[in-house]
Protein backbone atom coordinates (compact mmCIF):
# COMPACT_ATOMS: atom_id res chain seq x y z
CA UNK A 1 0.00 0.00 0.00
CA UNK A 2 3.07 2.29 -0.26
CA UNK A 3 2.79 4.96 -2.51
CA UNK A 4 5.39 7.72 -4.00
CA UNK A 5 3.64 10.58 -2.36
CA UNK A 6 4.15 8.99 1.18
CA UNK A 7 7.90 9.91 0.84
CA UNK A 8 7.42 12.96 0.16
CA UNK A 9 5.10 14.19 3.04
CA UNK A 10 5.71 14.01 6.97
CA UNK A 11 5.77 10.54 8.63
CA UNK A 12 2.48 11.08 10.74
CA UNK A 13 0.67 12.06 7.62
CA UNK A 14 1.94 9.38 5.63
CA UNK A 15 1.04 6.60 8.29
CA UNK A 16 -2.23 7.78 8.67
CA UNK A 17 -3.25 7.63 4.88
CA UNK A 18 -1.27 4.38 4.87
CA UNK A 19 -3.89 2.79 7.25
CA UNK A 20 -6.97 4.61 5.83
CA UNK A 21 -5.35 2.43 2.30
CA UNK A 22 -5.54 -0.58 4.49
CA UNK A 23 -9.02 -0.32 5.97
CA UNK A 24 -10.52 0.24 2.76
CA UNK A 25 -9.04 -2.12 1.09
CA UNK A 26 -10.50 -4.42 3.34
CA UNK A 27 -13.50 -2.49 2.97
CA UNK A 28 -13.44 -3.42 -0.93
CA UNK A 29 -12.59 -6.85 -0.76
CA UNK A 30 -14.87 -8.13 2.51
CA UNK A 31 -17.85 -5.89 2.79
CA UNK A 32 -20.48 -7.12 -0.11
CA UNK A 33 -19.70 -10.52 1.31
CA UNK A 34 -19.91 -10.25 5.27
CA UNK A 35 -23.34 -7.98 3.92
CA UNK A 36 -24.75 -11.46 2.15
CA UNK A 37 -23.46 -13.28 4.72
CA UNK A 38 -25.29 -11.36 7.57
CA UNK A 39 -28.54 -11.51 5.63
CA UNK A 40 -28.17 -14.62 4.58
CA UNK A 41 -27.60 -16.85 7.44
CA UNK A 42 -26.58 -14.47 10.21
CA UNK A 43 -29.49 -12.13 10.63
CA UNK A 44 -29.33 -12.46 14.67
CA UNK A 45 -25.65 -10.32 14.40
CA UNK A 46 -27.68 -7.48 13.02
CA UNK A 47 -29.37 -4.85 15.22
CA UNK A 48 -33.12 -5.53 15.30
CA UNK A 49 -34.08 -2.03 14.31
CA UNK A 50 -31.62 -2.04 10.74
CA UNK A 51 -32.42 -5.49 10.50
CA UNK A 52 -36.37 -4.76 9.88
CA UNK A 53 -34.89 -1.56 7.73
CA UNK A 54 -33.12 -3.74 5.48
CA UNK A 55 -35.89 -6.57 5.15
CA UNK A 56 -38.47 -3.87 4.21
CA UNK A 57 -36.53 -2.28 1.07
CA UNK A 58 -35.44 -6.00 0.39
CA UNK A 59 -39.46 -7.12 0.64
CA UNK A 60 -40.06 -6.38 -3.27
CA UNK A 61 -36.89 -7.98 -4.33
CA UNK A 62 -37.01 -11.71 -6.07
CA UNK A 63 -33.75 -12.37 -5.83
CA UNK A 64 -31.50 -13.49 -2.76
CA UNK A 65 -28.87 -11.45 -1.37
CA UNK A 66 -26.10 -13.66 -3.31
CA UNK A 67 -27.45 -12.97 -6.93
CA UNK A 68 -28.36 -9.51 -5.94
CA UNK A 69 -24.85 -8.55 -4.58
CA UNK A 70 -23.28 -10.35 -7.34
CA UNK A 71 -25.58 -8.68 -10.27
CA UNK A 72 -24.80 -4.81 -8.80
CA UNK A 73 -21.34 -5.93 -8.28
CA UNK A 74 -21.33 -6.84 -12.39
CA UNK A 75 -22.78 -4.01 -13.32
CA UNK A 76 -20.40 -1.41 -11.26
CA UNK A 77 -17.64 -3.02 -12.85
CA UNK A 78 -18.84 -2.72 -15.86
CA UNK A 79 -19.16 1.10 -15.65
CA UNK A 80 -16.05 1.77 -14.24
CA UNK A 81 -14.48 -0.49 -17.67
CA UNK A 82 -16.91 1.63 -20.02
CA UNK A 83 -15.39 4.69 -18.30
CA UNK A 84 -12.08 3.78 -18.77
CA UNK A 85 -12.36 3.34 -22.40
CA UNK A 86 -14.26 6.37 -23.16
CA UNK A 87 -12.79 9.43 -23.63
CA UNK A 88 -11.56 11.10 -20.40
CA UNK A 89 -13.98 14.21 -20.78
CA UNK A 90 -16.88 11.63 -21.14
CA UNK A 91 -15.62 8.90 -19.49
CA UNK A 92 -16.23 9.62 -15.87
CA UNK A 93 -19.29 11.71 -16.13
CA UNK A 94 -20.84 8.74 -18.28
CA UNK A 95 -19.41 5.97 -15.46
CA UNK A 96 -20.95 8.17 -12.52
CA UNK A 97 -24.18 9.07 -14.34
CA UNK A 98 -24.37 5.67 -14.88
CA UNK A 99 -24.08 4.48 -11.85
CA UNK A 100 -26.64 7.06 -10.32
CA UNK A 101 -29.55 5.95 -13.57
CA UNK A 102 -29.21 2.89 -13.15
CA UNK A 103 -29.13 2.30 -9.50
CA UNK A 104 -32.09 4.33 -9.04
CA UNK A 105 -33.87 2.71 -11.73
CA UNK A 106 -33.07 -0.57 -10.47
CA UNK A 107 -34.26 0.40 -7.00
CA UNK A 108 -37.12 1.91 -8.10
CA UNK A 109 -38.30 -1.72 -10.39
CA UNK A 110 -37.45 -3.83 -7.40
CA UNK A 111 -34.41 -5.45 -8.81
CA UNK A 112 -32.53 -4.90 -5.97
CA UNK A 113 -32.79 -2.89 -2.84
CA UNK A 114 -31.34 0.65 -1.79
CA UNK A 115 -28.87 -1.03 0.84
CA UNK A 116 -26.94 -2.78 -1.41
CA UNK A 117 -26.94 0.06 -3.79
CA UNK A 118 -25.22 1.81 -0.85
CA UNK A 119 -22.84 -1.45 -0.13
CA UNK A 120 -21.97 -1.41 -3.88
CA UNK A 121 -20.98 2.01 -4.14
CA UNK A 122 -18.99 2.07 -0.76
CA UNK A 123 -17.07 -0.74 -2.43
CA UNK A 124 -16.35 1.19 -5.48
CA UNK A 125 -15.56 3.94 -3.59
CA UNK A 126 -13.07 2.02 -1.50
CA UNK A 127 -11.46 0.42 -4.41
CA UNK A 128 -10.20 3.79 -5.65
CA UNK A 129 -8.05 4.28 -2.53
CA UNK A 130 -5.78 1.35 -3.47
CA UNK A 131 -2.99 3.62 -5.23
CA UNK A 132 -1.85 1.24 -7.86
CA UNK A 133 -4.03 -0.25 -10.78
CA UNK A 134 -2.29 -3.49 -10.81
CA UNK A 135 -3.26 -4.09 -6.97
CA UNK A 136 -6.44 -3.07 -7.27
CA UNK A 137 -7.54 -5.67 -10.27
CA UNK A 138 -7.04 -8.85 -7.93
CA UNK A 139 -9.16 -7.51 -5.02
CA UNK A 140 -11.53 -6.59 -7.61
CA UNK A 141 -11.81 -10.55 -8.23
CA UNK A 142 -11.92 -11.72 -5.59
CA UNK A 143 -14.43 -10.13 -4.41
CA UNK A 144 -16.75 -12.24 -6.43
CA UNK A 145 -15.26 -15.47 -4.67
CA UNK A 146 -15.76 -13.97 -1.32
CA UNK A 147 -19.29 -13.07 -2.06
CA UNK A 148 -20.11 -16.76 -3.76
CA UNK A 149 -18.34 -17.98 0.07
CA UNK A 150 -20.43 -15.87 1.60
CA UNK A 151 -23.59 -16.78 0.34
CA UNK A 152 -22.93 -20.60 0.59
CA UNK A 153 -21.19 -20.80 4.17
CA UNK A 154 -21.73 -17.20 5.54
CA UNK A 155 -18.96 -15.87 7.72
CA UNK A 156 -17.65 -19.36 7.90
CA UNK A 157 -17.03 -19.36 4.30
CA UNK A 158 -15.36 -15.63 4.50
CA UNK A 159 -12.84 -17.21 6.88
CA UNK A 160 -11.75 -20.03 4.95
CA UNK A 161 -11.59 -18.02 1.91
CA UNK A 162 -9.39 -15.47 3.97
CA UNK A 163 -7.34 -17.89 5.31
CA UNK A 164 -7.15 -19.57 1.87
CA UNK A 165 -5.98 -16.28 0.09
CA UNK A 166 -3.13 -15.68 2.83
CA UNK A 167 -1.96 -19.18 2.41
CA UNK A 168 -1.65 -18.73 -1.36
CA UNK A 169 0.36 -15.27 -0.75
CA UNK A 170 2.74 -16.73 1.46
CA UNK A 171 3.75 -19.59 -0.74
CA UNK A 172 4.50 -17.51 -3.92
CA UNK A 173 7.79 -16.25 -4.56
CA UNK A 174 9.23 -13.51 -7.46
CA UNK A 175 12.69 -13.88 -8.78
CA UNK A 176 12.78 -16.65 -5.55
CA UNK A 177 11.91 -14.13 -3.09
CA UNK A 178 9.03 -15.08 -0.77
CA UNK A 179 5.91 -12.34 -1.77
CA UNK A 180 5.38 -11.72 2.02
CA UNK A 181 8.95 -11.04 2.53
CA UNK A 182 8.39 -7.37 3.84
CA UNK A 183 6.12 -8.27 6.10
CA UNK A 184 9.08 -9.14 9.05
CA UNK A 185 10.44 -7.44 11.53
CA UNK A 186 13.24 -5.72 9.85
CA UNK A 187 10.90 -3.86 7.36
CA UNK A 188 7.39 -3.14 9.51
CA UNK A 189 9.41 0.24 9.31
CA UNK A 190 7.93 0.64 6.14
CA UNK A 191 4.80 -1.68 6.02
CA UNK A 192 1.76 -0.75 8.13
CA UNK A 193 3.42 2.84 9.02
CA UNK A 194 6.31 4.99 7.02
CA UNK A 195 8.94 5.81 9.81
CA UNK A 196 10.93 9.14 9.09
CA UNK A 197 13.20 8.50 6.63
CA UNK A 198 16.51 8.79 9.18
CA UNK A 199 14.98 5.11 11.10
CA UNK A 200 15.21 3.71 7.56
CA UNK A 201 18.88 3.36 6.79
CA UNK A 202 18.99 -0.74 6.52
CA UNK A 203 18.54 -2.44 3.40
CA UNK A 204 15.85 -5.27 2.93
CA UNK A 205 17.31 -8.82 4.54
CA UNK A 206 16.60 -10.48 1.61
CA UNK A 207 18.35 -8.92 -1.29
CA UNK A 208 22.07 -10.55 0.25
CA UNK A 209 24.08 -7.43 -0.43
CA UNK A 210 27.44 -6.55 0.70
CA UNK A 211 26.74 -3.37 2.49
CA UNK A 212 23.19 -3.43 4.21
CA UNK A 213 23.07 0.40 4.76
CA UNK A 214 21.30 2.48 2.44
CA UNK A 215 22.52 5.62 3.97
CA UNK A 216 24.83 6.90 7.01
CA UNK A 217 23.20 5.85 10.62
CA UNK A 218 23.03 8.65 12.97
CA UNK A 219 20.96 10.73 10.69
CA UNK A 220 18.94 11.80 13.61
CA UNK A 221 18.09 15.26 13.06
CA UNK A 222 18.66 17.87 16.53
CA UNK A 223 15.39 19.14 17.48
CA UNK A 224 17.27 21.52 19.32
CA UNK A 225 18.63 23.23 15.94
CA UNK A 226 15.06 23.33 14.80
CA UNK A 227 15.45 20.94 11.89
CA UNK A 228 12.61 18.75 10.47
CA UNK A 229 12.06 15.14 11.48
CA UNK A 230 11.88 14.26 8.51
Amino acid sequence: MQSAEDYYQRFLFSTAIRWLRYFFAAISLLLPSIYVALLTFHQEMVPGSLLISMATSREAVPFPALVEALLMEVTFEALREAGVRLPKQIGAAVSIVGALVIGQAAVQAGLVSAPMVIIVAITGISSFMIPRYITGLPIRLLRFPFILLAGSLGLLGIMSGFIALVLHLCSLKSFNVPYLSGVVKSELKDILIRSPIWMMDERPELNQVTNKYRQAQGLMPNSAQGTNDE
